[in-house]
């Protein structure tokens, strides 16, 4: 009979995920004759060390379910997206590239999507006029499946995510759908929030940068009582800020308060919540001219100054995770979301003849939804004829309740036009004349199974299936339209690892995903009722190897990704959406990320995508998906100084480079040229303080990060600087 491996060699473990009404994790040490959960284990970094420890394996049991902590550099050898277990990466079929809570200092990075411009594989997509952070592009597909700790965002209209209490950034590559249900085939990002600490601190930080920027944090933890049973997090950032875009600013406030008890030794409660404030100015940004840019400065505002939108979201998240035995645990989770988005805006419509004289349209949205899922995850460890198991079974129920409301001025009857080259605001403003009010009701029950399969020391096999049973009810209150559907949909997925060497491992993966077609615009555009959900299929082949002792992860991988009901802009109608029939997006990635050496620590890709559409009635087959280029990459590199005078000083810089791609989805021809941007930093570290400078764009060049159409062109921001200090008590 063959014996289980050690905890330091954890058995690999194939999950099929079940999500819904309260989530489970538990996590053993069993290295003491005491038995504490481990599972939201945090470790919180103290000051720097003379010189960086190289990462090294984690000794936790594998198949614990729950969040990772803090990783020293550029690299975590562990994720638990791919898996919802805390497995190293090496024994995953898949790819997931992380980003830690360092390379988010370095970068002095506000807003995640900062830090996605250095995730190998993510574009830029429609940022809905700068409120929402739900829109990119993984492996060629569009996406709009953002997660926070397991739970989906992609409800309602959510502010861009601020990063003062993220721990970590992982991004998914390929589908997710077995797991996470509703979901792309091109992958997720799923951000893992900071958790409590049995270390004391406050940490408190300032933020000055161009375009009278300026912004405060605080971040302390610690024990509440005497034995350390009761642990707190707690995170503060408020700030304001100009834009390069006339007119443009806003400002932001986000409290994050979380708790955890130890109830006892095998149960473990954390109570987790988050509440955001946002303003901002809505601002589609500029436009083409038959088809050509640079007409208009980047800076130009083709809206209305003195209108703003605010934006409220309030979450909480409840966490129960308890411990049967050293092989079975639990985890129960709920989160709760309810948010808002309010506020006037003016929006260009269409452009005259003269090709100066855009017309527009004057709207008011009222955005309200409240959320609620709950999740209930078992995992345990076993074995059957000598072949290791580890076997994740979820149960997932979500209910979303979301209302819409826009109320309108007729673009073509009221134009409210303005000069795009001598723009003269203030004008008097057109009546509304019509509106659009939905009431949108989500209900989802899923359940999901993984096994992660140690076949033998070299083969590790992932199994895993997840089915959801999705309702939907749209109601237009306005005319009294009402559309319903109802899909079950199954979504397998399968992967297979051989190890030649511990440091090497090949793997393949096959799966599929399941995207109901939802929201306003889904509705408004197929008056003949809603939209087929979109589906999709993902496969790679790909390779991980480990070099210096683990302390550099290199990754590649060869994928396809097909998709089918794929919504996109309706090229005659801005704003709205239509089904683009079939797309697919097939090539390669390759990616670097840790340490070269104790001073050097990198992250880094390179992404091939050829992604087109594939059949449809109104897009010309062949056409290039919209945002996606062919060529992307980056590559971040800071060298910090070990010993000596100049000990503790860091430098470093960043390239960006995304090559052209189609600015619209009509395949008119319309393109958005390809760029490079060069970023710089510097920081010192003396004791507990840290001083940093950063230098975004530092050549100063002109690019667009993304279109919706010729009207709508989001350009990128100019040459930047940015100071942080930073103190730890």
């Amino acid at each position: 009979m063959r014996t289980r491996p050690p905890l330091h060699r954890p058995v690999p473990a194939l999950t099929t995920a079940l999500a819904t009404a309260l989530a489970f994790g538990l996590a053993a040490k069993a290295a003491q004759g005491q038995e504490t959960i481990a599972l939201d284990e945090v470790v919180v970094e103290g000051p720097r060390p003379a010189a960086p420890v190289l990462p090294a394996l984690s000794s936790k049991a594998a198949g614990t379910i729950g969040l990772i902590g803090p990783t020293p550099g550029f690299r975590a050898d562990r994720a638990v997206s791919s898996t919802k277990t805390d497995t190293p990466q090496r024994d995953v079929p898949q790819v997931v590239t992380v980003a830690p809570r360092e390379v988010i200092t370095d970068l002095a990075a506000t807003r995640a999507e900062q830090v996605l411009a250095y995730t190998p594989g993510i574009v830029q997509q429609n940022n809905f006029g700068g409120l929402s952070p739900l829109g990119y592009a993984v492996r060629g597909v569009a996406t709009a499946e953002i997660y926070k700790n397991g739970f989906p965002l992609a409800r309602g209209f959510p502010p861009q995510q601020d990063t003062q209490n993220i721990e970590r950034i992982e991004v998914l590559k390929g589908p997710g759908g077995g797991l996470f249900g509703r979901s792309d085939p091109g992958g997720l990002v799923n951000i893992i929030t900071k958790q409590p600490t049995a270390e004391r601190f406050v940490e408190m930080g300032g933020l000055w940068g161009s375009f009278e920027q300026v912004r405060g944090t605080v971040d302390s933890g610690g024990a509440l009582n005497e034995d350390g049973t009761l642990l707190y997090r707690f995170n503060l950032a408020a700030g304001r800020q100009n834009s390069f875009r006339d007119f443009v600013d806003g400002d932001r406030l986000l409290v994050a308060p979380v708790v955890s008890w130890q109830v006892t030794p095998d149960t473990k409660v954390t109570v987790e919540t988050e509440f955001l404030r946002n303003r901002t100015v809505f601002d589609r940004g500029v436009i083409a001219i038959n088809r050509q840019l640079g007409f208009l400065p980047i800076s130009r505002f083709l809206g209305e100054p003195g209108q703003s939108i605010h934006q409220s979201s309030d979450t909480m998240q409840v966490r129960v995770d308890h411990r049967f035995n050293a092989d079975w645990q639990m985890r129960l989770a709920t989160y709760v979301n309810t948010g808002s988005l309010t506020g006037e805006a003016v929006e260009v419509r269409g452009l005259s003849p003269d090709n100066r004289t855009v017309l527009r349209d004057r709207n008011l949205r009222n955005y309200r939804w409240d959320v609620a899922i709950g999740q209930a995850e078992l995992v345990g460890r076993f074995d059957t004829a000598g072949i290791g198991h580890t076997l994740l079974l979820g149960f997932e129920r979500e209910s979303t309740d979301a209302r819409y409301q826009q109320v309108r001025s007729r673009f073509r009857q009221n134009p409210y036009t303005l000069d795009i080259y001598a723009p003269v605001y203030g004008r008097q403003a057109p009546p509304y004349a019509f509106q659009t009010n939905g009431f949108e009701q989500l209900t989802n029950t899923a359940l999901y199974a993984q096994d992660q399969i140690a076949l033998s020391p070299e083969w590790k096999a992932l199994v895993g299936a997840r089915f959801d049973f999705f309702e939907q009810s749209f109601r237009e209150r306005t005319t009294g339209v009402r559309t319903d559907q109802t899909y079950f949909a199954a979504s397998p997925r399968a992967g297979l690892v051989y190890q030649p060497l511990p440091e090497l491992s090949l793997y393949a993966n096959v799966g599929t995903s399941f995207r109901p077609n939802t929201g306003p615009d889904a509705f408004a555009a197929s008056l003949g009722g809603p939209f087929a959900p979109e589906t999709g299929l993902g496969y790679e082949v790909g390779t991980k190897l480990d070099l210096f002792g683990g302390a550099l992860s290199l990754t590649g991988a060869a994928f396809r990704v097909e998709r089918q009901n794929v919504l996109t802009p309706d090229p005659n109608n801005p704003g709205f959406s239509l089904a683009a029939g079939a797309v697919r997006s097939q090539g390669f990635e390759v990616t670097a990320a840790g340490q070269l050496s104790p001073e050097i620590k990198i992250l880094a890709g390179y992404v091939f995508a050829d992604a087109v559409v594939t059949k449809d009635n109104v897009l010309p087959v062949g056409a290039p998906l919209i945002n996606v280029p062919r060529h992307s990459g980056s590559l971040l590199a800071v060298h910090e100084v070990q010993e000596g005078p100049w000990k503790g000083f860091g430098i470093g810089g960043g390239v960006r480079a995304v090559g052209e791609r189609a600015g619209d989805a009509a395949g008119s021809g319309f393109r958005l040229p390809g760029t490079i941007a060069v970023d710089a930093l510097a920081y010192y570290r003396w004791e507990n303080v840290r001083f940093g400078l950063n230098v975004e764009n530092v050549f100063d060049a002109t690019y667009y990060e993304s279109s919706l159409s010729a009207l709508r062109v989001y350009p990128g921001a100019p040459r930047r600087f940015t100071g942080t200090v930073s103190v730890r008590f």
